[in-house]
């Protein structure tokens, strides 16, 4: 019966992964296709001096780039909170049903865990200076490669050069200190579990 039981909740455990799946990648195309048209629409609307003040490369990277990238963290992430927050939900009801002094020792970890993510959190500041930076360095080779014969006839070569060196490392910088961070996330919830069990 026990084994039948399980096999059953199993069952029933993936038809819901199905559905949440399929529900939240549609949300999440839904999301990009709107973003997308309503980018369309304001860039025809937008006077010419805003095309003089920005380069090509940069106007492309903000309706491709930005957008893949609000697509796949709505695809990740939202499945993730689901998931995460079902869980909690039915965790603390059976914690509660088998002990309810045991769960309030566990909770005292709670406090410790918003701290330490809370650390991880400055990583959100390096993201958004990698988005603006892949702007710029699309933007900046964009502009290169497409008029390369009229920066050739102006010996403009070392300057560019030197301007995308610029730009490359501190895209670099942003990069490597937002993916550190952000990457230290898994590390920092182990500690925190092991924590909570000891």
């Amino acid at each position: 019966q026990i084994i039948l039981f399980l096999v059953g909740l199993y069952l029933i455990s993936v038809i819901f992964s199905l559905v949440q799946g399929w529900v939240i990648s549609g949300v999440a195309q839904k999301v990009s296709y709107n973003m997308r048209k309503e980018i369309s629409e304001k860039i025809n609307r937008m006077p010419l001096r805003y095309f003089d003040t920005k380069t090509h490369g940069e106007v492309l990277s903000r309706v491709t780039n930005d957008v893949d990238t609000v697509s796949q963290t709505l695809n990740q992430s939202l499945s993730q909170i689901l998931t995460s927050v079902t869980t909690l939900v039915g965790v603390l009801i059976m914690m509660f049903s088998i002990n309810w002094i045991m769960t309030l020792a566990s909770l005292i970890v709670i406090p410790i865990s918003a701290g330490l993510i809370a650390f991880v959190k400055k990583s959100q500041k390096y993201f958004k200076t990698q988005q603006e930076y892949l702007g710029y360095v699309n933007g900046q080779v964009e502009e290169v490669y497409s008029g390369h014969n009229v920066m050739k006839a102006f010996n403009a070569e070392e300057r560019e050069i030197n301007k995308f060196a610029q730009l490359n490392d501190t895209l670099y910088n942003s990069a490597w200190k937002s993916q550190f961070l952000s990457g230290m996330m898994m590390p920092i919830m182990t500690f925190v579990g092991n924590l909570g069990y000891v």
